[in-house]
């Protein structure tokens, strides 16, 4: 086995590095000089286990401790998806000699795929596990306002909390909100989104969550905020909302189409316009593929169960399935690296805390999920992050360019169409986020 993994490490021409083998010795592969990192396999057994499943044998076995690394995971990652060596692992996986070897763990991976069908109920664990591991955990290294999702840099320099300040002013904008109007926001996490459009674009509205925590937490901050007589947040799943038969102004989803799973993503896409009024704006905020696939088993067990994450083709065949209509598109990749190595350096920066609150494998856990987010993103091979602004239907009153986008005065008015009429910027500006370049 040694033999076999040697080779294949022997074939890499990236950054130099060293592996010790459960035997002690230690080799160095890549390029000459000093290696970046040394991982080390401190059981046959760990390396049995990535012939199994790359991604789920190595995590596993990272989890346990049977394989340890010394320097850093994002250095790892990023060799790992620049020279493609899960690519040339699964080869040898994916060898009919060797999943008949390991036909009994091929069986249960597998398994666990069938396993996470997107019933009622197991959506309901899906979302509980990994968000309602405590408040307290998230806060330790979120943005002071908990945005779990990508945030919006205007220079790499930007610290978190402005960055998800900025992607909530730019989210707001593409809505085009104004005073007055109704908004329902998807997936609403802990309320960062509605709290902010409320308080600088004076609407109300209603966010939906699985979470019962982050409801809990998200109405407590609404109360402390003085809002609870304009929006509130629901412990509720999003396929109820036809039932209730409430329609709004705008619409925005950050980071939960992911959640719901590819065979509700019609569905997903309907509630969403039947939850608008006809000359409503749908903004969606969501990672995406580049190539149809689920996400691998590692993360789909243990970090986020029952994710999928749609290409862009699946997103925009299901919009246009229900006749609804695209009007911007918008890749945000880098920032979703620069998100994840800000949420990396403040989970380091609290790991002591963080052991003493939980144990060693959930530190690793979230150290391998959070490099990958790193590497995964920056080497951008694999994801991308989008934003679309869609509507339910045909919309000629939208402006012609972006520039009320990025107008540094967000109260100045831009040219509607070939008609002249004018189309209202969005209705105010968050103090100190100013006016930038398309990324």
């Amino acid at each position: 086995m040694k033999k076999l993994f040697h080779d294949l490490f022997s074939r890499v021409e990236g950054v130099p590095f060293s592996i010790t083998y459960p035997d002690r010795s230690t080799e160095k592969y890549g390029r000459a000089g000093e290696p970046t990192f040394n991982l080390i396999f401190r059981t046959e057994k760990a390396m049995r286990a990535i012939l199994v499943n790359v991604e789920l044998g190595f995590g596993e076995a990272y989890m346990v401790g049977d394989i340890d690394l010394e320097g850093k995971m994002t250095d790892l990652m990023t060799l790992v998806m620049t020279m493609d060596l899960i690519g040339a692992f699964k080869k040898v996986v994916y060898n009919p000699i060797n999943i008949l070897r390991h036909l009994p763990g091929q069986v249960r991976v597998f398994w666990h795929y069938l396993y996470q069908r997107h019933t009622y109920e197991n959506d309901k664990r899906f979302i509980s596990e990994p968000y309602d591991l405590g408040n307290e955990f998230y806060a330790l290294w979120l943005d002071k306002d908990m945005q779990y999702t990508c945030g919006y840099f205007k220079t790499p320099e930007d610290s978190i909390d402005l960055a998800q300040e900025q992607k909530r002013e730019h989210v707001c904008r593409k809505a085009r909100l104004q005073p007055g109007e109704t908004l329902l926001d998807i997936g609403c996490g802990w309320g960062g989104m509605l709290i902010y459009a409320a308080q600088h674009y004076g609407i109300s509205g209603v966010g939906v969550t699985l979470s019962k925590e982050q409801a809990e937490e998200s109405n407590r901050r609404i109360a402390k905020a003085g809002l609870q007589d304009r929006i509130h947040v629901e412990h509720a799943d999003y396929r109820d909302l036809p039932k209730q038969g409430r329609v709004f102004d705008k619409v925005v989803s950050v980071g939960c189409l992911e959640h719901v799973g590819k065979e509700n993503h019609d569905l997903f896409f309907k509630i969403a316009c039947e939850s608008l009024k006809p000359d409503g704006t749908f903004v969606l905020h969501a990672i995406s593929r580049i190539k149809p696939g689920s996400l691998n088993a590692f993360g789909r067990k243990h970090v986020f169960p029952g994710v999928y994450t749609p290409s862009l083709p699946e997103i925009t065949q299901c919009v246009a399935n229900l006749g609804m209509r695209i009007h911007d598109v918008e890749n945000l990749r880098l920032h979703y690296s620069y998100t994840a190595q800000r949420w990396l350096d403040a989970f380091e920066a609290h790991v002591d805390q963080i052991r003493e609150m939980y144990d060693e494998q959930l530190v690793r856990l979230f150290r391998i999920y959070l490099s990958h987010g790193v590497a995964d993103m920056r080497c951008g091979k694999n994801n991308e992050l989008y934003q679309l602004i869609i509507t339910p239907g045909i919309d000629n009153e939208r402006p012609l360019t972006r520039d009320w986008l990025y107008a540094a005065d967000a109260d100045a008015e831009s040219l509607g169409p070939a008609g002249g009429k004018p189309v209202g910027a969005p209705a105010r500006a968050v103090h100190g986020v100013r006016g930038s370049s398309s990324s």
